[in-house]
């Protein structure tokens, strides 16, 4: 008789234990059909506060942002070599972070961490902007900028890879969405494998001068695209002779 009873209880545990996995299985359907929906609901805002852009408004874009700039401005970009017919444009951004740093404005680039990106570093960097190269960069084929927390300008190439030029951009007027990036930024930014321009050049410098020591600053400098007096100023710092 005890044993019958024993079970019964058992049974009873059991249905219990069953209506409470249907009681949490009915609720996360119902908040998984509220988070579709609040992710519908985001998307919808996405849309309504973005404009896309073409490639050449995108690039003016950059400009106009650059210039509008209060407080701060922080970018994830390609940092790839220019082409010969985007040397003016190259030219009126840099121009346009020159004369915002010279207003107080704080500027900010994230760079992939690449030997051919080092040209660029070094002109953000002379032009009043800092700058940081990160090998995380590259796994991101966007590209944006973050003006003052409130805006933010976003490049996409038309098919994947870090080498892609910008096709078409948007730009988002939204404190939240201005956060999102901003975040991902700082933790790229403050990543100990990021390094600024100087750093990653010395330590070029010095696996070029390992490689082949008769190698000279002005060889070094045209393979790393980068000037000579900056090569032979790294090559001092590391108290190696500086052989013309």
């Amino acid at each position: 008789m005890a044993f019958a009873l024993d079970t019964a209880t058992v049974q009873e545990l059991l249905l219990a234990v069953e209506l409470v996995l249907l009681v949490a299985t009915l609720s996360l359907l119902v908040l998984n059909r509220r988070e579709m929906r609040a992710r519908e609901q985001l998307m919808r805002h996405f849309t309504s506060v973005s404009d896309v852009i073409t490639r050449q408004e995108y690039f003016v874009a950059v400009v106009d942002a650059i210039q509008r700039a209060e407080k701060s401005l922080s970018g994830s970009v390609t940092g790839s070599p220019p082409s010969s017919e985007e040397g003016e444009v190259i030219t009126q951004i840099l121009n346009a972070i020159t004369e915002a740093s010279k207003s107080g404005v704080a500027i900010r680039y994230l760079l992939p961490l690449a030997p051919d990106r080092l040209r660029m570093a070094k002109l953000y960097t002379a032009s009043g902007a800092k700058v940081k190269l990160n090998p995380s960069v590259l796994i991101s084929d966007a590209r944006y900028t973050c003006i003052d927390g409130k805006v933010v300008l976003i490049g996409v190439p038309e098919r994947s890879g870090k080498n892609e030029p910008t096709r078409k951009g948007y730009t988002i007027t939204s404190e939240s969405v201005a956060r999102l990036f901003s975040n991902e930024f700082e933790g790229q930014w403050g990543n100990p494998s990021s390094k600024s321009y100087h750093d990653y050049l010395k330590e070029l410098v010095g696996l070029a001068r390992g490689s082949n020591p008769s190698a000279s600053p002005e060889l070094m400098a045209v393979n790393l695209g980068v000037e000579t007096e900056d090569v032979e100023e790294v090559l001092r710092s590391i108290g190696q002779q500086v052989r013309a």
